[in-house]
C-alpha cells in the first residue's frame, strides 16, 4: 500500500487540503445563510399575525421631573458645610477629618472612582478581567487598562484571558487540520 504522500508531492496534497477547506467554508456559509433566511422570514411571520395586547400603564407624576432648587439645596448642605471648612482650614485632608471622628464626613465616601468605575483591585464595571480578555480579545484588554486606569493586576488578568483564549482557538483549529488530514489521508492499493 502507497500512502498519499509517497504517491503525490506535498504541493499537491496542500492544494486538495485546501481545495477542500474551501468546499466547506463554502457549504458552511450556504447553511448559515438558509438558517438566517428562515429567522426572518419566522420572525416577519410572527410580527404580521402579532395581536395587538393593550397594556393600562399607570399615570406619570410629571411633577417629579421638574427641578426644586430648595430640595436640592437642602440635600447639598452637608457637601457646603465640608466645603466651606476645609475652604477656610487649608492643609486639612480626608484622613484628618476621619481621625478625629468629624460629623462633617458622616455621609461622605472617599472614593475617587465616579459612577461605578473600578476602585484599586475591584473588576472593571463589576465584571471580572480575566473574562474581559477571555472573551473580547485586545478589546476587552483595552476596555480593562482604559476602566482601571492602569491597574496593573487587573490588567495582567485580562491578559492572561487574553492568552488563554487565543490558545484555545489555535489548539481547536490543530486539532480541526489534524482531523482534517487524517479524513483525506487516502490509501491506494
Amino acid at each position: 500500500m502507497c500512502s498519499l504522500f509517497e504517491s503525490r508531492d506535498n504541493y499537491s496534497y496542500l492544494t486538495f487540503i485546501y481545495l477542500k477547506i474551501m468546499l466547506m467554508k463554502k457549504v458552511l456559509l450556504r447553511g448559515l445563510s438558509v438558517i438566517m433566511a428562515v429567522i426572518v422570514l419566522v420572525a416577519q411571520t410572527q410580527s404580521l399575525t402579532a395581536k395587538t395586547v393593550q397594556i393600562n400603564l399607570p399615570s406619570v407624576d410629571e411633577s417629579v421631573f421638574n427641578l426644586d432648587e430648595d430640595a436640592l439645596n437642602n440635600a447639598m448642605q452637608e457637601l457646603n458645610e465640608l466645603e466651606n471648612y476645609l475652604a477656610l482650614n487649608e492643609g486639612t485632608s480626608y484622613d484628618d477629618l476621619l481621625t478625629s471622628g468629624s460629623e462633617l464626613i458622616a455621609n461622605v465616601s472617599d472614593s475617587s472612582s465616579p459612577m461605578g468605575m473600578a476602585q484599586e483591585g475591584e473588576a472593571p464595571l463589576g465584571i471580572p478581567a480575566f473574562l474581559w480578555g477571555c472573551v473580547l480579545g485586545w478589546v476587552g484588554l483595552l476596555v480593562v487598562y482604559l476602566v482601571t486606569d492602569n491597574d496593573k493586576a487587573q490588567v495582567k488578568k485580562a491578559l492572561t484571558g487574553c492568552i488563554v483564549s487565543t490558545l484555545t482557538t489555535a489548539a481547536i483549529y490543530v486539532v480541526y487540520i489534524v482531523w482534517l488530514v487524517d479524513e483525506t489521508d487516502l490509501y491506494y492499493y
